[in-house]
């Protein structure tokens, strides 16, 4: 049986010369249970692949819809593509291919053939799951890759339950995303670094990500400011579809007077974009082509650098905030860019 609680590993380090004086480190390690429900690990992976590949991942697909053992797809910070697939272990029988009662190496090399044949095709497949790890499975792992070595087919991986809790360990916003009431039962819970991390969380998206030329679509980008607008007011974050993604408490819940005015605003910055795009759309000078959206005139009513430099001043007021308790900062295409 799987528990969740708090583990202490203990680092000794002796410097040369010190006459064998230690300076002694503890760091506390929290332990995380897996989701019950399989939708609610397949939503974590996406987020776990995010942070740990440095990329942009979706679903793929929905359910009853064929996949080709790909569940979540996406490109790592190296631009590969790279489908992922999510396996929640269960000691009931299993429903349906996302839930399993055990990852075997029969199971994998299934995986693995659909994998293969996805379009376009992969440079890496991971299996995700519930699991722990098995040495067992991991030297197949090693085998298969060996093989594949001079392929043009996708690098296999793993990733076990104990990945998960490495991540959740690193990146504290997501932990409070996931597991709020576990924080709380261990008295780990801070009310700031929570209303924090969920603002954060709901900057972490394409419309926050992407520059605009030739490119996005009109009203996904609305939807996915409005649903920011509604994060920082209610601390309740939803995803396009309208599911309910993560609840803190809202910005003006912060403790710190300073915190609250900045994140003010970066609220007003919110509005601001939205009522542009809004009154361009409504003006014609924003068409829908297709996928893409065409800026008219852009040379001369410069919409694309207004858009861009909107987002970028609410990415750098937020991650005032950010740094000052210690959360990793949003990183974007448009802060590097000044």
């Amino acid at each position: 049986m799987l528990k969740f609680g708090i583990y202490y590993l203990l680092n000794i380090d002796v410097a040369p010369g010190s006459l064998g004086l230690a300076t002694i480190y503890i760091v506390m390690i929290l332990s995380f249970p897996p989701p019950k429900h399989w939708q609610d690990f397949e939503t974590l992976t996406k987020d776990i692949a995010r942070y740990k590949l440095e990329g942009d991942f979706e679903n793929y697909g929905r359910l009853g819809q064929s996949q080709n053992g790909v569940d979540i797809y996406g490109w790592d910070k190296q631009n590969q593509n790279t489908g992922l697939q999510c396996k929640h272990k269960t000691s009931a029988g299993a429903t349906s291919g996302k839930i399993v009662t055990d990852i075997s190496i029969e199971m994998i090399d299934n995986e693995l053939k659909l994998a293969d044949k996805f379009t376009p095709k992969l440079k890496k497949f991971i299996i995700a799951t519930t699991s722990l790890r098995d040495t067992k499975i991991q030297n197949h792992i090693f085998e298969v890759n060996e093989k594949r070595k001079n392929d043009v087919l996708p690098i296999l991986s793993l990733w076990s339950w104990e990945i998960f809790e490495e991540e959740l360990n690193k990146h504290a916003e997501l932990s409070y995303i996931y597991y709020e009431n576990i924080l709380k039962s261990l008295h780990h819970y801070n009310k700031d670094l929570h209303i924090l991390s969920l603002l954060k969380h709901s900057l972490d998206r394409p419309a926050f990500n992407t520059f605009f030329h030739v490119e996005n679509h009109s009203d996904h980008f609305i939807q996915a400011i409005s649903d920011t607008q509604r994060a920082f007011a209610t601390g309740k974050l939803y995803d396009r579809d309208g599911n309910l993604i993560g609840s803190a408490y809202p910005s003006k819940k912060l403790a710190d007077k300073n915190d609250r005015e900045m994140l003010e605003k970066a609220e007003k910055n919110l509005q601001e974009i939205r009522t542009f795009v809004t009154q361009q759309v409504r003006d014609g000078n924003i068409i829908q082509r297709g996928n893409f959206l065409e800026f008219r005139h852009d040379w001369e009513l410069k919409i694309s650098q207004c858009l861009n430099n909107k987002r970028r001043e609410l990415l750098e007021m937020v991650n005032i905030v950010l740094h000052k308790y210690s959360i990793e900062e949003l990183k974007s295409p448009l802060l590097r860019e000044n």
